[in-house]
């Protein structure tokens, strides 16, 4: 049974991700560089911004932050459009629109603007362009025609809370996936991460971690500092009570206490641990007055649903700092 995906009129911040089918691991070095510049030029043409991703060989974590739609002119349109999808392939578009033009058909030139402006500031719009683009360059290098979908299902989309703690929580357990996966002992070593990407080399990753941090007056070297401190609690090796054996890879204590000693007392909220499925089968993420109110403000949740209401996020005694969800954890 699918979970109801929310998308909300007001700016907001979704937690997406997707699955290639059968679980293949069809993303190499090639295709997650494809991916990467595929997300920036979308980031370009919509308006949504990266908080955060993570490019893994098979499937893909993006943190979406999606701003209130503005009108945007003809001229912005256009410019947005060619960042899209190229000078070459624009060139013709603009052919066309001159075409018409000279043909008094104006209001085709218009009806294709219009069209373009409705796929922007829209989550759904933004990956249904990412997936469709990349499985037709897939698929063209591949010699995958009609191989069927590239996909395992539609993708998952999590409503995050526009709150530091709700925002750095999801945003740390994307970064996280690389160690966890046992890819990487660092997150920092991992260049398909925005963690990874911040480090090595600033611009946009940077700029999309420090806007996790809405109620500090950092700079940016203490803002990674910050979320360095956040992924390294937050990524501890779980084992196993009775056997001690490794249930959930991670850093060792040893390293963790190593980090946090030397960068000093975490003063973000303290993200206490739970089960990862919090982040990906859940609907809305955050406080519980939020939960709640998102709950009853929108029509396609079930009345059952609304009256559970918000449940709060924990694993055994440990919380996450008070962040509840909506949205019923799966048995596997």
């Amino acid at each position: 049974m699918r979970l109801n995906r929310i998308k909300l009129e007001e700016a907001a911040t979704y937690h997406v991700m997707s699955r290639v089918i059968e679980h293949r691991f069809i993303f190499g070095d090639v295709e997650k560089s494809y991916l990467h510049n595929l997300m920036r030029r979308l980031e370009e043409f919509t308006g949504c911004e990266v908080r955060t991703y993570a490019f893994m060989d098979n499937h893909f974590h993006i943190l979406l932050h999606v701003p209130v739609k503005r009108e945007l002119s003809d001229d912005e349109v256009k410019r947005r459009a060619k960042i899209l999808y190229g000078k070459k392939k624009y060139a013709l578009m603009e052919r066309d629109w001159e075409m018409w033009i000279e043909r008094g058909c104006e209001n085709k030139v218009k009806a294709q603007l219009d069209a373009l402006r409705a796929r922007m500031y829209d989550v759904s719009e933004f990956m249904k362009t990412f997936k469709q683009r990349f499985s037709i360059y897939y698929n063209a290098n591949h010699d995958r025609r009609g191989a069927g979908t590239l996909w395992h299902d539609r993708f998952k989309s999590v409503l995050v809370e526009e709150s530091e703690s709700a925002q750095v929580t999801v945003a740390a357990y994307i970064d996280l996936n690389p160690v966890r996966a046992g890819v990487v002992e660092d997150p920092r070593e991992y260049r398909w991460s925005g963690y990874g990407e911040a480090v090595g080399r600033g611009g946009r990753s940077l700029n999309g971690i420090c806007k996790l941090f809405r109620g500090m007056d950092l700079n940016k070297n203490k803002v990674l500092a910050q979320y360095r401190k956040t992924l390294y609690y937050e990524g501890v090796r779980k084992l196993n009570e009775f056997t001690g054996a490794v249930s959930k890879p991670g850093f060792a204590r040893a390293v963790t206490d190593k980090v946090l000693d030397e960068s000093g007392e975490l003063s973000v909220p303290q993200l206490l641990r739970c089960r990862a499925r919090y982040l990906t089968d859940g609907v809305i993420i955050g406080g519980k007055d939020y939960v709640d109110r998102m709950l009853n403000e929108h029509g396609q949740f079930s009345a059952l649903r609304k009256k559970r209401g918000a449940r709060r996020m924990q694993s055994g005694s440990c919380e996450w700092g008070g962040l509840c969800m909506a949205g019923e954890l799966r048995s596997s």
